[in-house]
């Protein structure tokens, strides 16, 4: 009896070991594949915030590593080794607007690594781009040579006000002509159409729409809402790129040296009342001065937005979308290339000129000057 106790107590004990022995591997796995996956998330969520914030930092055309060791702000290694010896690797392919990262996470004894993907691209600022040159929720009053040019359609003026053309302009609007031999196909490629006068201070055309009240009758945050998808706080906080102050924007356009660029590619947002009084450039990497155009190469189109009035009495040229949450007085030659949205009064004095034209190509363009983000629905982990 002895020897059979002391058999089964031997199977029992030996039993009990190698359960407690599987357990612990079990547990130890466990413990190195959450470390894996851990580290792998860490290096995913550090490469999100990183090309988030900027992909190119050192502005050499190609995205930074995502992992900044040295705190300078420009990332320096995709690959790192925690203090616990976990360590991770990722990796950015693609190119601006659209990035795929890959981190994986390495246990420390090696034995475990984990995966974890997803993909980047630019947040949308423009889900609802203008189809006319000028918009305007009041009053549209133009003076002076101002006109209005749309190449790609036949509308040109949309107001919820009345559009006065004013006594001197004999050519305020101009439209695609529809006898250009490559017409109606010469919509569809920007700046290609020839021009037809349309509407004048004798006879306002059918491109001029004035007194809609479905646009009078919106408020100014519904209006913002109309065209860029979502609301003013929320646009501010996760769409603009860069804020610039009325009295700084005010300072570059009265610098001694025509030609400033304010902006260049990006989403600007100036809170206030706003003055331009000389030669400012928004949207072209080259500074343009008086009347200049932006050689093609150049055009990196902006979205600028004054949350207030704008002002302006130099030679201001902007190429992408000027978005005014309030009134817009012009007494100046200012050009605008893509769209003008007013929420407010439009105003252009007889002692300068708008020049305004539709451009497709430069809208489209901005829509991707947002911040990167996330791409909804593409974390993996497989």
């Amino acid at each position: 009896m002895s020897l059979v106790l002391l058999v089964l107590m031997t199977m029992v004990a030996v039993y009990t070991g190698r359960t407690v022995l599987l357990e612990e591997k079990i547990a130890g796995n466990d413990f190195r594949a959450r470390q894996a996956f851990e580290a792998a998330e860490s290096g995913l969520s550090t490469a999100v915030a990183y090309m988030a914030s900027g992909y190119d930092k050192d502005n050499d055309g190609n995205a930074d590593p995502v992992i900044d060791t040295d705190d300078d702000g420009i990332g320096d290694v995709n690959a790192l080794t925690f203090s616990d010896n976990s360590s991770v690797t990722v990796t950015v392919t693609g190119a601006f607007p659209a990035f795929a990262l890959q981190s994986v996470g390495v246990s420390d004894d090696l034995t475990a690594t984990r995966t974890v993907r997803t993909r980047m691209s630019t947040v949308d600022v423009l889900p609802n781009a203008p189809d006319n040159p000028l918009t305007a929720r009041g009053s549209v009053a133009i003076d002076g040579s101002a006109t209005i040019h749309n190449p790609e359609g036949h509308s040109t003026i949309w107001s919820g006000g009345d559009v006065d053309l004013g006594a001197n302009n004999s050519t305020a609007t101009e439209v695609a002509d529809p006898t250009d031999s490559n017409y109606p196909t010469c919509m569809d490629t920007p700046m290609t159409c020839s021009l037809t006068p349309s509407s004048s201070k004798i006879a306002v055309g059918l491109d001029v729409v004035e007194h809609d009240a479905s646009l009078a009758n919106l408020t100014a945050e519904q209006m913002f809402y109309n065209f860029f998808g979502t609301t003013m706080d929320i646009f501010r906080d996760s769409r603009v790129t860069r804020e610039v102050a009325p009295a700084d924007a005010n300072n570059l356009a009265s610098a001694s040296t025509p030609g400033i660029n304010l902006g260049v590619g990006e989403v600007i947002w100036v809170e206030g009342d706003t003055v331009l009084s000389n030669s400012v450039t928004v949207g072209c990497s080259v500074a343009l001065s008086g009347s200049a155009t932006c050689p093609s190469a150049s055009v990196n189109p902006t979205v600028l937005i004054i949350n207030g009035d704008l002002t302006t009495s130099g030679t201001p040229n902007f190429y992408g979308l000027v978005y005014v949450t309030g009134h817009m007085e012009m007494s100046s030659n200012t050009t605008v290339t893509g769209a003008l949205i007013v929420a407010g009064d439009t105003v252009n004095h007889g002692g300068g000129s708008l020049d305004a034209w539709y451009n497709s190509a430069v809208l489209n363009q901005v829509r991707d000057n947002g911040p990167l983000a996330g791409a909804p629905g593409s974390w993996q982990d497989w």
